[in-house]
């Protein structure tokens, strides 16, 4: 039964999702979602009648599905019913597959060596597989809800205003747009203030000097010399040199252009006495020339447009760092920017939501910045993110997880949820390179003729991790069109720029779980000379490697083992070297970028090379160098703890029942029957009791770390 459970809830998914993809349809109406609602359902009923030839079983689990939807819509009362039955769909087919999981994995006799890995792949299993319902929520909860139109928020009185904009190794080029914007600001009571942190050059900062002083009275500038804690310590000092009278502070970057009617659009959101924050949508300029910058322009707004409002419909926002205005009030009660952590404005959101405060946010955007234009400095500035939320996670995981108490914080359950999964969130691509060494170890276990000490699955079953690979994708790129305008090309290049994070920000996962000091990345220098392949392929050689080692893989196990099975883990290996191959892609396409004036004076600007002041010595090479040696190890260790195909696979009287239909036979035709480490599923719809492969296990493995890849576009 649960087999018959997991794949009708599979096909549910996939018929809710081609639904979904209807312009308009998860917010449809009740007389126009409910019918389509139950197309979905009665599609995925006759196909479960005709896999497993029982009408009434397909037929208790479509009223099964009909009042787990009107559930789902009671609970969410304004999603549309589509809506409603996709994620249910979701949830209940995760939570039947890996139910399935679980009880082969508590059920079965093979030794403690095969319980063990077996028990690790479930708990990769339900992590990613958390993560794929979480996005799909996220999702879901923006698409599946009737539009929302801003509105603009006037002050009812005049409230002083500070405006902050740090900056660190700034060429003026970069600053002077942003000021000279500031300075047109439309509020009679504005003070900007320009904070430099730790720029040793006097040549870069003395210019900005002269500027604010041209800019007039409206501006002031101040030099901090070794000056710890970063941006959050430079705004600290700025704050407490404030004048008592300005009662919001504003962070501007020193690369954003400020539209003139921002205060006066979002001030007014302060009368409400209750209101801690107000962040804008963050927006970007100089990018609709190149692929590359168009792909990375989209991946970023999917975070503005599809996580953030939906974190808004429950007072769960984060403050961004840039385009965001704080009650001084606010920030006093939480003592301030917190100088231990790398996202201080995270954090900052956080405590204040949990001292009571309220945080808002403005879809509209308001100014625009620029992109790194550097894949090096991308690089850094997502693994300060990652690591960012990962000391979030230690600082405050007795505040999030549920039964840790004490607490301090007065959060709401779904302020917690959201809080949690921003930190767990970027495991997903730590996942995935544990899924990729899996599949390779499988590989290369598959070549020479051994089997790995895991969990096997084969037949029907791997149909649900593969429609979450191919539907998690599509609602990515279909949530990025809807909410962003995005182009299908568009939409895939954001895709190839989210994977291209991938390797480094599973190095920033590794590093937080270490320790939770903050390490940067150094940007490696260019060599006299040096052609931009070069270059490309030294700031992502760890991705080249794993690309080829994931397609040498493949072959090597096709040439040696053929068959369809092993055709079927080749695609995924192949899939897995597509997605770190991305990461040499985009190195080479940001090299060649067209320098536009603008571009050409931000290529030296923090925000680009992503560096800091005062780095402790990096440890980024020694992390990627451990952790691509502990694939060969791991491999090895697999290998080693297997069984040879020539001997029984393990103790017991039988391996794990086959499910399936008719064997799919080796590629190439034998005369003679021999041994082989590729799967051959049985016919019928009851389980058989004969022998299956652990090549599909890994297959299993590897289509749900697709699947968590896909849906990890949280920046």
């Amino acid at each position: 039964m649960l087999l018959e459970l997991t794949l009708f809830f599979a096909m549910a998914t996939a018929a809710a999702t081609l639904v979904a993809l209807i312009p308009g349809a998860p917010a449809w109406r009740f007389w126009l979602s409910l019918p389509a609602a139950a197309l979905a359902v009665a599609a995925a009923s006759w196909g479960t009648a005709v896999v497993f030839a029982d009408p009434g079983a397909a037929l208790v689990l479509g009223i099964a599905a009909a009042v787990l939807t009107l559930l789902m819509h009671l609970l969410q009362p304004r999603w549309g019913f589509v809506s409603a039955l996709l994620f249910a769909s979701v949830v209940m087919a995760s939570l039947s597959y890996l139910a399935y999981a679980a009880d082969w994995t508590v059920t079965a006799s093979y030794g403690v060596a095969v319980w063990l890995g077996s028990v690790l792949l479930l708990l990769l299993e339900v992590g990613a597989l958390s993560l794929t319902v979480s996005y799909g929520f996220e999702i879901l909860d923006v698409l599946g809800r009737r539009e929302e139109r801003e509105r603009d928020a006037p002050p009812t009185r005049v409230v002083p205003v500070a405006i902050q904009v740090p900056t660190y190794n700034e060429p003026v080029d970069v600053v002077r747009p942003t000021l000279e914007a500031l300075a047109e600001l439309e509020h009679p009571d504005v003070l900007v203030q320009v904070v430099d942190n730790n720029t040793k050059d006097p040549a870069v900062w003395q210019p900005i000097q002269r500027l604010c002083q041209e800019l007039g009275p409206r501006f002031q500038f101040m030099h901090l010399d070794d000056w710890p804690g970063f941006k959050a310590g430079a705004c600290n000092e700025a704050t407490r040199r404030l004048p008592e009278k300005y009662e919001v502070i504003g962070i501007v970057d020193a690369d954003y252009r400020v539209r003139p009617g921002w205060l006066g659009a979002v001030m007014g959101h302060f009368d409400d006495p209750r209101v801690g924050f107000v962040q804008s949508s963050q927006h970007y300029r100089e990018w609709e020339d190149s692929p590359y910058l168009r792909g990375l322009f989209y991946s970023f707004r999917y975070f503005f447009d599809v996580t953030m409002p939906a974190r808004a419909h429950r007072n769960a926002i984060i403050f961004c760092g840039t385009m965001g205005l704080i009650r001084r009030r606010a920030l006093e009660d939480i003592g301030g920017w917190n100088e231990a952590c790398i996202t201080e404005d995270a954090e900052a959101s956080l405590r204040m939501l949990g001292s009571g405060w309220r945080g808002v946010y403005d879809r509209r955007a308001w100014g625009a910045g620029l992109m790194p234009l550097d894949f090096d400095g991308l690089k850094k500035q997502r693994y300060r993110w990652a690591l960012g939320g990962i000391q979030i996670l230690r600082f405050h995981w007795r505040e999030l997880l549920p039964l840790a108490g004490p607490r301090r914080l007065r959060l709401t359950a779904a302020q917690r949820i959201h809080y949690l999964l921003g930190s767990v969130q970027w495991f997903g691509d730590l996942f995935t390179a544990a899924f990729t060494i899996l599949l390779v170890a499988t590989a290369i276990a598959t070549a020479t003729h051994h089997r790995l000490p895991l969990r096997q699955l084969t037949g029907s079953v791997l149909v649900v991790p593969l429609v979450f690979l191919v539907t998690g994708v599509g609602r990515a790129v279909w949530a990025m069109r809807r909410t962003t305008g995005s182009t299908w090309g568009d939409g895939f290049h954001a895709l190839r720029c989210w994977f291209a994070m991938s390797w480094v920000v599973s190095l920033a996962c590794m590093r937080g779980l270490i320790s939770s000091r903050a390490e940067f990345l150094r940007t490696p220098k260019r060599r006299e000379g040096q052609s931009s392949w070069l270059t490309a392929l030294r700031t992502s050689r760890a991705e080249a490697f794993l690309s080829v080692a994931a397609v040498l893989a493949a072959a090597t196990m096709l040439v040696r083992s053929p068959s369809w099975t092993t055709v079927a883990l080749g695609l995924l290996l192949l899939f897995q070297g597509w997605l770190y191959f991305n990461a040499p892609w985009a190195s080479m396409a940001a090299e060649g970028i067209t320098m536009t004036p603008a571009r050409r004076a931000y290529l030296a600007s923090s925000q680009n090379t992503g560096d800091r002041p005062a780095l402790s010595p990096a440890v980024a090479a020694l992390s990627a160098g451990a952790a691509l040696a502990g694939v060969a190890g791991v491999v090895a260790l697999l290998i080693a703890t297997g069984p040879s195909d020539t001997q029984p696979p393990f103790t017991g009287q039988s391996d794990l029942p086959r499910i399936g239909s008719v064997a799919p036979g080796p590629l190439k035709a034998s005369p003679t029957p021999a041994p082989s480490s590729t799967a051959s599923p049985s016919t019928g719809s009851e389980p058989s009791s004969t022998t299956s492969s652990s090549t599909t296990s890994s297959a299993t493995t590897s289509t749900t770390s697709s699947g968590t890849a896909t849906a990890s576009p949280s920046p």
